[in-house]
């Protein structure tokens, strides 16, 4: 089946776009009837997305990879942990067991992002391995939740001193996620990072060079260690999330120090 990725990941970069991909009933590893899901991504990160219907709910589960909750519409409510809406990201260890989902009366969307494999629904009757039990022991919690509008703006510093767009570091360590938004008119120039890195357009649109405009609810990941850009924001500027697997978001100017992969070839 061919998936919304729609440049061959051999070439450094891939556009994602989760509207023109056709939605697939009745997930196997769901048990929910009429769900639904956009199979978006099988390479690492991987990506799916999954729309339940209202008042459903998700029975106990596991992933056994450690995977991000994006909520996208609607909402939910994770047993032990509280009610989940538009805005609010979690992230739930490999191997944690989650004893129950439950679905508000509008439903829900999800972005799952599972860093390393496929984000799939385990029965919480199945044994966890003893690899990952053993793992979660190195946790204090076996799940956070990030919600947008209480993480404080802080600006992003740039050791070249060149100047940056304010940024919400969401997830500090592995995963690396931060949240930034770029105002009409800036332009970062050609640069790279050290990680594979993951771009949620959230708001707005944006421009990566000679890939094109990238649109809300777009998705881009370019592999690390090639440079790109410059990045533009549409007239309206762009919010945009950004995962790093693997690090730290750390930023490059290709003029100062040159690209350990070369350009990005588009």
């Amino acid at each position: 089946m061919k998936r919304a990725d729609d440049r061959p990941q051999q070439r450094g970069w891939s556009r994602i776009r989760p509207s023109v991909e056709r939605w697939l009933l009745n997930p196997a590893d769901v048990a929910v009837p009429k769900a639904r899901e956009r199979r978006l991504r099988d390479a690492n990160p991987c990506l799916r997305m999954l729309d339940l219907p209202a008042s459903c709910s998700l029975p106990a589960h596991w992933c056994d990879v450690d995977t991000l909750w994006i909520c996208q519409a609607g909402a939910y409510a994770a047993a032990g942990e509280g009610d989940y809406g538009p805005g609010e990201i979690r992230l739930a260890r490999a191997g944690m067991v989650c004893n129950r989902i439950s679905v508000g009366e509008s439903g829900c969307r999800l972005l799952l992002i599972g860093l390393g494999a496929d984000a799939a629904f385990h029965k919480a009757e199945s044994s966890v391995s003893d690899t990952l039990s053993a793992r979660l022991d190195g946790f204090e919690t076996a799940w956070q939740r990030v919600s947008l509008n209480q993480v404080a703006w802080q600006e992003f510093d740039d050791p070249a001193g060149r100047p940056t767009q304010p940024v919400q570091i969401l997830f500090d360590t592995d995963p690396y996620v931060l949240r930034t938004r770029f105002v009409p008119g800036f332009s970062a120039a050609e640069h790279w990072h050290d990680f594979d890195t993951l771009y949620l357009i959230t708001e707005g649109r944006m421009r990566f060079g000679d890939e094109g405009w990238y649109e809300t609810g777009d998705i881009r990941w370019v592999s690390g260690g090639q440079s790109y850009g410059p990045e533009e924001p549409g007239a309206d500027g762009v919010e945009f999330i950004l995962l790093s697997s693997g690090g730290p978001v750390y930023l490059h100017w290709a003029d100062l120090e040159p690209p350990p992969r070369g350009k990005l070839i588009v």
